[in-house]
């Protein structure tokens, strides 16, 4: 069995991506990503959400979240990505 992740472009390698954050106004709106079973699935409960997201936002600095990782990175209005969904092999 396998899975589907998001990863994200950072710093010359593709990293799994465990959040997107950005704050308007001092609140802070993040999405968070699980892995799922199908790229169906996730398009649908992922991709889609993440690309109004980055279009909602898309003058404001993002803030990536690469799983697993403590540093988050930061990318200026427009510029975050870019991503792409994997297909990883069960744990």
């Amino acid at each position: 069995m396998s899975y589907v992740r998001l990863e994200a472009w950072i710093g010359g390698e593709w990293l799994e991506v465990g959040a997107v954050s950005v704050t308007v106004s001092e609140a802070a709106l993040t999405l968070s990503f699980d892995r799922q079973r199908s790229e169906a699935g996730y398009r649908g409960l992922i991709w889609e959400p993440l690309e109004k997201f980055l279009r909602e936002y898309r003058d404001e600095p993002l803030v990536v979240v690469p799983l697993g990782r403590n540093l988050p990175v930061m990318f200026g209005p427009g510029a975050a990505g870019p991503f792409r969904l994997a297909e990883v092999p069960d744990d």
